[in-house]
């Protein structure tokens, strides 16, 4: 028999998704509806009632902090101790992606041990190939390569299926698809993958060894799948082929997809009863976050959408105060309204209770230079991720070479990190001497030395460095890989010219939270992983120095987050719904456009503040702006009428006559 808390303090559609035993279930998870309560419950009852064994359930989500707080979760309502909670298969689709390679890389002849690359370090693979190859176009940078290769592989697009893109009448399909193969037969000789790979290379696996996916359709007896709206073709191919063993439960909400630019689907959503004739469909419809009012006033904008399953948001609380729409003179008036209201609200709100959402993050120096002359404290949500940080990457990159001597990128990246005047000419030499012997730039390095073609100095550098990565990769049989990571820190002359740089503190802090990071691993493999699929180390992201802060943040960027006040601005033809999507995209554009600024709206939980300008600066000049379409298909009894329009320059108030809303 269940255990009665796994019900507790449920709703009656919340417990049915929990204990629903269909083999197919969609559960449509409205904005602040409990969705992760709800997945969790389920996990932890199919476990409990012995349903599945621990190992027997795949559990996949989009980022690694919602990964985390489902095991979490699930740990404490089963009382699992650390070592079964590692049993459990939850993660993100990569990781899980990583975890099957890593077991079965040989079949596609790549090593147990293959490296991931990041985005920077794609680019930077890429940028090489490009200068190669000599493919030097102006429209096709490294940037865009990046970004178009990610999101072929995304849709499932190899080098000989660009025909089915719209590149098909472009006279550049067949030297992009050669350039294509090209970086994906670096990739192999390197021994790496990219984050598109991890879900690809799953589906090739299988096509090239049935028994293997055979293996995993038959281990695992449930497959749950969280923000099911934003899943690609290849995350949903990949899904669709592991379920045909078990049971599926999908959870998302058609009215939150936000990013179809990186290859989500509303098709998932839309025909799910198609592809699973059998499945059954929860709504889950109460929401607890929002007043009744917001949820009435983004209910009332998303009910224009045509491209959705339906469902009406509702709630027990108080109808909460209405919207507030200000029309400021320009961008600049706007930032200092936002900050008025931000003072006038304190203390009674503390300031980390508080977010301005922007479309783009162009918007946010307005309203950061406003907060700076009002002395706001504030914080630009999404900035550096820790692992970008210069000094992380390159001690990363040294325990990458150690790791792997094919790792040619990391090579790169550090072999002249800190310098040893090893200078292009150098890199030349090593890299001409490693093609020559169909090798790894660390093989290259090794016959330049014994050709001895390099200057003295030179020469001795290169010995030490060569030298260094032997003795740290000897190292690493041996000990923990922290032990590496000083040696190589320390023997590279890294720790003193560190100690040489304006940002040392800074730089020796970041340092210690690595090794600290690096510390709570069992080998450096799985820190790799970890490294290149993380955003940042566990404990890091929630760090802060105790100062309440406002948030600023993007719209995509605030998804998943909540607060008692919301100032969404920027609500403009152009800027929201932004002029470039709905220009490439159309109706189906503008309707993306109005479930982002669907997104913004929920995230509001008490208050929530709309805002545009009569004139905005474009391309160094004052233009006039035009109110957002989105704003008169708000309902008109959840806005505050217009008041008086202050117009603020200057810290100068000019009443303006009042006038009927919209």
């Amino acid at each position: 028999m269940i255990t009665p808390s796994f019900l507790d303090h449920l709703n009656e559609p919340q417990q049915q998704a929990v204990m629903a035993s269909e083999p197919a279930l969609m559960v449509l998870a409205g904005a602040g509806s409990g969705k992760t309560r709800v997945l969790t419950r389920r996990l932890a009852r199919l476990l409990h009632q012995g349903e599945a064994g621990i190992g027997e359930i795949l559990a996949v989500t989009f980022t690694n902090k919602a990964a985390l707080e489902m095991r979490e979760r699930v740990a404490a309502l089963l009382n699992l101790d650390e070592s079964n909670a590692r049993r459990l298969w939850i993660g993100t689709f990569h990781g899980m992606g990583a975890r099957l390679l890593r077991t079965h890389a040989e079949v596609l002849g790549f090593d147990a041990n293959f490296t991931i690359l990041d985005s920077s370090d794609q680019q930077r693979l890429i940028k090489r190939l490009s200068e190669q190859k000599e493919f030097i176009d102006p429209y096709w940078s490294p940037k865009r390569l990046a970004s178009s290769i990610s999101r072929w592989k995304d849709d499932g697009l190899g080098p000989d299926d660009l025909g089915q893109t719209r590149m098909k009448a472009s006279r550049d399909l067949l030297r992009i698809s050669e350039f294509y193969q090209s970086y994906q037969d670096e990739l192999r000789r390197l021994n790496a993958m990219d984050f598109g790979d991890l879900l690809s290379n799953c589906l090739k696996l299988w096509d090239r060894a049935p028994e293997v996916l055979a293996l995993y359709q038959n281990r695992f007896r449930h497959l749950l799948v969280d923000e099911y709206q934003d899943a690609n073709k290849v995350q949903y191919d990949w899904m669709r082929r592991l379920a045909v063993g078990g049971a599926l439960c999908v959870v998302g909400d058609d009215d939150q997809l936000i990013y179809s630019w990186r290859g989500a689907r509303l098709d998932n959503i839309l025909k799910f009863e198609e592809d699973f004739p059998d499945a059954r469909v929860i709504r889950l419809e109460q929401n607890y976050r929002s007043s009744a009012n917001i949820l009435k006033a983004s209910g009332g904008l998303i009910d224009h959408n045509v491209g959705r399953k339906g469902k009406t948001l509702w709630t027990t609380g108080e109808a909460g105060a209405p919207l507030e729409v200000y029309v400021a003179e320009d961008g600049e008036d706007e930032a200092r309204h936002v900050t008025r209201q931000i003072l006038r609200l304190v203390p009674d709100k503390g300031f980390h209770e508080m977010a301005v959402l922007v479309r783009t993050s162009s918007q946010t120096r307005l309203f950061e230079q406003a907060f700076h002359d009002q002395n706001v404290p504030y914080r630009v949500s999404g900035g550096l991720r820790f692992m970008d940080r210069a000094e992380i990457k390159d001690a990363v990159c040294y325990l990458r070479l150690a790791h792997s001597f094919r790792d040619d990128l990391a090579f790169e990246r550090i072999i002249n990190v800190p310098s040893r005047k090893l200078g292009p000419k150098a890199l030349e030499e090593i890299q001409a001497a490693a093609r020559g012997a169909g090798g790894s730039l660390l093989e290259g390095a090794r016959l330049v030395l014994g050709q001895k073609g390099l200057g003295p100095a030179a020469l001795v550098q290169l010995q030490k460095f060569v030298q260094l990565m032997d003795e740290a990769h000897a190292l690493l049989e041996v000990a923990h890989p922290v032990e590496a990571l000083d040696k190589l820190l320390e023997e590279s002359g890294y720790r003193e010219a560190v100690d040489l740089d304006e940002r040392r503190n800074d730089m020796r802090e970041n340092l210690r939270e690595l090794r600290i990071f690096l510390s709570q691993v069992d080998d450096l493999a799985g820190f790799l992983e970890r490294a290149a699929l993380e955003s940042d180390p566990p404990g890091t992201e929630r760090r802060d120095d105790g100062v309440s802060r406002v948030v600023i943040s993007t719209l995509h960027a605030a998804k998943g987050l909540e607060f008692p006040v919301v100032f969404l601005v920027g609500l403009e033809e152009g800027l929201l719904p932004h002029k470039m999507a709905v220009d490439e995209g159309g109706a189906a554009a503008v309707e993306e456009e109005r479930r982002l600024t669907y997104v913004g709206m929920t995230r509001a939980k008490e208050k929530l503040f709309l805002s545009h300008a009569r004139m905005r600066r474009m391309y160094q000049r004052l233009e006039p702006a035009i109110a957002s379409r989105f704003l008169k298909e708000i309902p008109a009894d959840t806005v505050k009428k217009r008041e008086t329009v202050i117009t603020a320059r200057r810290g100068v108030g000019i009443p303006r006559p009042r006038r009927p809303f919209y």
